[in-house]
């Protein structure tokens, strides 16, 4: 590999490190805005982009134990921001809904990023376009990957 090549890699990989650790301060200011602790505005982002999950879903999503899980969903349930259903096959099995009343709340707070990020994509080709949805969907998978490693113990 070229020295060059190295050197955009890197630069490349420190920027996507601190664009996540941006992400994460929008995430941190939307949850405050709306009263909530970061890990119950993540779940409410979960449930945003699975529309219901179950009790284990949300463990996976979030990394949280079982009893912080349904610690959280009653703090959610209790706000109104979510409700508990019972699977129509198994009736033991509990379904977390977001309350889309409440989740509109939400999504003022992220149209400044929604215009900013069609603004900056504009520039981009079709088929650039459809490289970095490529590049993102792979990070995306390697950070949930990299997490369940450090969460056993092995990173």
């Amino acid at each position: 590999m070229s020295r060059s090549r190295q050197a955009l890699m890197a630069d490349l990989q420190a920027t996507l490190t601190q664009a996540v650790a941006d992400a994460i301060l929008v995430q941190q200011a939307a949850a405050d805005r709306v009263g909530l602790p970061l890990a119950d505005f993540k779940c409410l982002t979960a449930l945003l982009e699975q529309g219901s999950a179950t009790a284990g879903e949300l463990m996976r999503r979030t990394g949280l134990t079982s009893g912080a899980v349904t610690r959280m969903v009653d703090r959610l349930e209790r706000a109104g921001w979510v409700r508990r259903t019972h699977d129509t096959v198994d009736r033991r099995r509990v379904i977390v809904e977001p309350v889309a009343a409440r989740l509109a709340e939400i999504e003022p707070l992220f149209a400044g990023m929604a215009t900013g990020w069609n603004t900056a994509l504009a520039d981009y080709d079709e088929a650039q376009l459809h490289l970095l949805l490529d590049l993102f969907r792979r990070m995306r998978a390697l950070a949930r990957e990299q997490a369940a490693v450090i969460r056993a113990g092995q990173g």
